[in-house]
């Protein structure tokens, strides 16, 4: 965490421009323009065939088809923004903020389809969780077991190429072998912060919507809040510079 600082201090202009324009903008717009998900039935109300769970069911299909294409473009967005965070540092020798984008670009593809192929076993992990809802605990474990193992997936995307996704993969978890508890802590840090620090402008911006519907200062509090996750994003990205840098020394 303290290379992480480091490196913002000296860099916080060039990260902060990249930042706002491909992390703080389509968080801005998700906010402000896409509606929160319809919230699923109660327990008791969760019956198939019931009433409530058809009207259910029928707003979340509308959902998806108004708004689903959206959320995943403004989503991959965020990621290809924090993807030119950490090419700025190991796309080559501190390239230009111009030549880290066309870097990344080029190998956004591989860092997508490895992003798929470790969502397999963390979806899998869920459907049991599902299933039997006393290991919601045990797949939570997984999750951060998987981020920490992969943290430097993106990293050595860039700083390794021509590596594919899987060689990237397998990179990542031989580098990471026997530090998994130190980097989950940073990457549970990390994101715990996010989502604290965002939680109450999105309850008051949820709020508004429905009793309060002033747009001026919905824009307000939803910027407040995509603010909050541009910095998270900066400090995700340079979180997984440093520990490239550490593991790889």
């Amino acid at each position: 965490m303290r290379d992480a600082w480091r490196l913002w201090r000296r860099d916080w202009e060039v990260l902060t421009a990249v930042a706002g324009l491909f992390v703080f903008l389509p968080a801005l717009a998700m906010a402000m323009f896409i509606p929160d998900m319809p919230s699923p039935p109660a327990a008791g109300e969760a019956v198939p065939g019931s009433v409530t769970m058809a009207a259910y069911e029928q707003g979340l299909t509308q959902w998806m088809l108004n708004y689903g294409g959206w959320q995943i473009a403004a989503q991959a967005v965020v990621l290809f923004g924090q993807f030119a965070i950490v090419a700025l540092y190991l796309a080559g020798d501190q390239p230009p903020a111009s030549k880290a984008l066309i870097a990344a670009a080029r190998r956004y593809p591989l860092l997508l389809l490895a992003g798929l192929i470790i969502a397999v076993p963390i979806a899998a992990a869920l459907l049991l969780a599902q299933a039997l809802p006393l290991l919601m605990a045990a797949f939570f474990v997984i999750v951060f077991w998987v981020l920490a193992r992969t943290i430097v997936l993106a990293p050595t995307l860039l700083a390794e190429a021509p590596v594919g996704a899987l060689g990237a993969i397998t990179r990542s978890l031989h580098l990471t072998r026997g530090h998994t508890l130190a980097l989950a802590a940073a990457v549970m840090t990390v994101i715990l912060a996010m989502t604290i620090a965002t939680w109450p402008f999105e309850q008051v911006d949820a709020w508004m919507v429905v009793h309060a519907p002033n747009p001026i200062a919905r824009t307000i509090v939803d910027m407040i809040a995509a603010t909050i996750t541009g910095l998270g994003g900066i400090a995700m990205a340079l979180v997984q510079v440093a520990a490239y840098r550490r593991l790889k020394a």
